[in-house]
């Protein structure tokens, strides 16, 4: 097709977002496909005394903690008469609903139903929906798929990082995958943060790099390698895990293993929030880039709207594209290898858990594997542009 000037009114039609791949409630395809792994739903330090509301994968939850200590996370309205159970009491065993004093267990067992008589079988015959969660580096997971087939939880060796895991979460109003297939987008970095924007990250990341990118067990990773001013090769190493996971190599460029993980877990479709954990070392090397200083020190959430557009930085692009991401509109080139073949792996697991098939980044039997993190940024003498990095 030849390149058409001025042709604005030829392309007014608004395309529709992707459904196979951005829609993520229930029976959604690639909500059923996320909802067969472990996800973080919270951090444990918002949990206090109160139950906390909840909206994950597009349902109503609220997450609390009885008096003995036990995490349960249930369907938010009571199965009685539908108040939420955000108001409920938590007991030793347990949450009391506040309308009535239905009592649920934290796997939805109801405990006790105060106006019911006696002969009532209520409790042999229902249940409040709940599911099953873990914690792990202070984060607080859920399954949120069928509970016949409960995976056992993953273990990622990003302890070989060091340091103690720092949880924390950022809240973005645009869908999960705008977020995520961002992460295989490595000239953005040489663009976005790098010059257009200022030095957000490093100057290390001022050129361009030459990329390669492949396929892994568990998802897509792309070497970026860049020569230096001192003769030295940079070799940075990013890598996406399916369903929802990343590893980023530390924005400052320094030298060493990823020490971050992140969950992108929808919220609903037009909302998502990045779960992060976080290994953070006593000089604080290695802070994702919201927290460093964006422009003249300030950070990402002190700009002004005019510094914001001024300077832009990932949220600003991602959640410039609408709440969700129209791919149909899209004109993926070279550049773009990895979104694409981002994309093209989502599709096809999606289409195994459609077929009834254990998708990637599940494990139905035994124990999870040890999942090696190769991101990274390693540094080592130039190599010539033929020589293959590796």
């Amino acid at each position: 097709m030849k390149a058409q000037p001025y042709s604005g009114y030829l392309r007014r039609a608004v395309p529709a977002p992707d459904p196979e791949l951005t829609s993520v409630g229930p029976d959604t395809p690639c909500g059923e496909y996320i909802r067969r792994a472990w996800q973080p739903v919270a951090m444990l330090s918002e949990l206090g005394e109160r139950p906390l509301a909840l909206r994950i994968l597009g349902e109503d939850l609220v997450l609390f903690r009885d008096l003995s200590g036990r995490i349960g996370l249930l369907h938010r309205h009571c199965l009685h008469r539908g108040a939420s159970l955000e108001y409920g009491i938590p007991l030793e065993r347990g949450i009391s609903c506040c309308y009535h004093g239905w009592t649920f267990d934290i796997d939805g067992t109801i405990l006790s139903t105060p106006a019911e008589p006696p002969s009532s079988r209520i409790r042999d015959t229902r249940c409040q929906g709940a599911y099953r969660v873990h914690l792990h580096d202070g984060l607080v997971f859920a399954y949120l798929g069928p509970p016949e087939t409960t995976p056992p939880f993953p273990v990622f060796d990003t302890a070989r990082a060091g340091a103690e895991p720092v949880p924390f979460a950022i809240r973005m109003p645009c869908n999960w995958l705008q977020d995520y297939e961002n992460v295989m987008d490595p000239f953005h970095v040489q663009v976005l943060h790098s010059t257009f924007s200022g030095v957000q990250f490093s100057e290390k990341f001022v050129s361009m790099p030459q990329v390669e990118w492949s396929y892994t067990d568990h998802g897509v990773l792309y070497q970026a390698r860049r020569g230096l001013p001192d003769g030295r090769q940079l070799m940075r190493v990013n890598s996406v895990f399916l369903p929802n996971i990343s590893a980023i190599p530390r924005v400052d460029a320094s030298e060493g293993p990823s020490a971050a993980l992140g969950w992108y877990v929808p919220v609903d479709d037009h909302h998502h929030t990045t779960f992060w954990a976080q290994r953070v070392t006593p000089a604080g090397a290695g802070k994702l880039y919201r927290g460093l200083p964006m422009h003249n020190g300030k950070y990402w959430s002190e700009l002004t709207e005019e510094e914001h557009q001024r300077h832009p930085g990932d949220a600003e692009a991602q959640i410039s594209q609408g709440p969700s991401p129209r791919h149909s509109e899209w004109h993926l080139a070279t550049s773009d290898t990895g979104v694409a073949m981002v994309q093209r792996l989502l599709r096809q697991e999606v289409q195994k858990v459609r077929q009834g098939e254990d998708p990637l980044g599940t494990w139905f039997t035994g124990e999870a594997p040890l999942i090696e993190v190769r991101s990274g940024n390693y540094y080592s003498a130039y190599v010539p542009a033929s020589s293959p990095p590796g």
